[in-house]
């Protein structure tokens, strides 16, 4: 798209490189049915250098992995993810779905003494368990009782320990999962000692899966929590906060992509039907999640001209149909996007459950959206009372010049106040 930010803007992307990785777990017929998510992304620069580096690993990657997208990374099978302690006690939401997630609980903290009653809560809730590298321990017959999973490294463990360690799990109803299998032998041996699942290099190596997401400001994402948390907060506030920064307005609609697995898969034509489609308790949670990982890079310019232009495209939907304002405001962002990833709109717009008539008019300036963004980019090149292109726009719905010049200088001001800020929240 040729536009005032193509020829305008410096080069530096405000946006994050997400690289996670995933590992196949396989079954005894060779089939795919989880995938292990691992952390290959970046925690330098992170606000949070005094955490457990484990903990925020976790955060990032479950913020990352629900950006991407969880059918992408996925599919239809099982996700199995390290839960670090915070996860375990609670304190850091999980936005997965329960009934396909698998927690795995790592070796150092299998001995608390509260785990037990956390694990039975999290498989209360519908999730999965797994005890990673599994060690036998005083007691560890009381996490039997409730997990699915026992990972064995295959590796650490003799032919008569591992037959032992089968039959209690058999007992227990526990599936098997042989860790580290790095040969054909290997693979035939174990599976004739009774494992339900494999994982290992022979099979796979880890995948990388690379991406780019947008990070929000941290003041946007205080500002929206506490709203979220008042009694009498409406959508209507709600979506308010979150129109003021693109990248936190990406995620929502990210986000509103996964409620596909609730059975509401539906298209999506402003911001207040994603939050809607999102749902009050999962868009908490999930603002939780983010205030817990790194904030944007400082804004630039780019920001301003996404936000410039989504606020364009609503104030010129009042002179067509006041009633498109709220799809207007999403079709400016969204043909932004590019700016803000550096990947296409076309590719973003593919990850994203977008009305058909918002999507075309994003791409292709088709339909009512398409001409009022067409005219919003037509001001940001700064066309207007120049006498080199007709505004087309102006005279079908006779709008006076004078009034577009107001229309454009108050996209402006508001455009750029909502950048100050953002990067005066991160600043701060």
């Amino acid at each position: 798209m040729d536009s005032f930010a193509h020829a305008h803007m410096d080069q530096t992307a405000v946006s994050n490189e997400s690289i996670l990785a995933r590992q196949p777990i396989f079954d005894r017929l060779l089939e795919v049915v989880g995938y292990e998510l691992l952390f290959r992304g970046r925690l330098k620069g992170s606000p949070m250098a005094s955490q457990d580096k484990g903990d925020l690993m976790t955060a990032q990657l479950m913020v990352d992995a629900f950006v991407l997208g969880i059918e992408r990374i996925t599919g239809e099978a099982l996700l199995f993810l390290n839960a670090d302690h915070r996860i375990i006690a609670g304190e850091v939401p999980i936005v997965f779905p329960p009934d396909r997630t698998v927690l795995e609980i790592p070796r150092t903290i299998l001995q608390d003494d509260e785990l037990a009653i956390a694990l039975r809560r999290l498989s209360n809730e519908g999730f999965l368990l797994a005890l990673d590298d599994f060690e036998w321990f005083d007691g560890v017959e009381k996490l039997l009782e409730v997990v699915d999973f026992i990972k064995v490294d295959i590796q650490r463990w003799s032919d008569d320990e591992i037959t032992e360690l089968i039959r209690v799990a058999k007992i227990f109803h526990i599936n098997t999962i042989a860790l580290k299998v790095e040969t054909w032998e290997e693979l035939e041996r174990f599976t004739e000692m009774g494992f339900s699942f494999f994982q290992g290099y022979v099979l796979s190596r880890p995948q990388l899966i690379e991406g780019r997401t947008l990070a929000p400001a941290n003041l946007t994402n205080i500002r929206l929590a506490a709203e979220l948390n008042k009694p009498a907060s409406t959508l209507d506030e709600v979506a308010c906060i979150v129109q003021r920064d693109p990248a936190l307005a990406y995620r929502v609609l990210q986000g509103a992509s996964e409620g596909s697995f609730y059975g509401m898969k539906r298209s999506i034509r402003s911001l207040n039907e994603a939050i809607a489609l999102l749902g009050w308790r999962r868009l908490q949670t999930w603002v939780t999640l983010m205030l817990l990982v790194e904030p944007a890079n400082i804004p630039d310019q780019r920001i301003a001209t996404a936000l410039i232009r989504a606020r364009l495209c609503e104030q010129l939907a009042i002179f067509v149909d006041p009633e498109l304002a709220n799809a207007a405001y999403t079709t400016g962002l969204l043909s932004s996007l590019d700016l803000l990833l550096g990947v296409p709109v076309q590719e973003v717009l593919a990850g994203l459950p977008i009305d058909p008539e918002v999507a075309s008019a994003a791409l292709f300036l088709e339909g009512d959206l398409g001409k009022i963004l067409a005219e919003a980019e037509f001001l940001q090149l700064g066309f207007l009372g120049s006498g080199e292109l007709e505004d087309d726009f102006a005279s079908q719905h006779n709008i006076p010049i004078s009034k577009l010049q107001l229309v454009y200088l108050d996209a402006v001001e508001w455009g750029d106040q909502m950048t100050r800020a953002l990067v005066s929240s991160i600043l701060a």
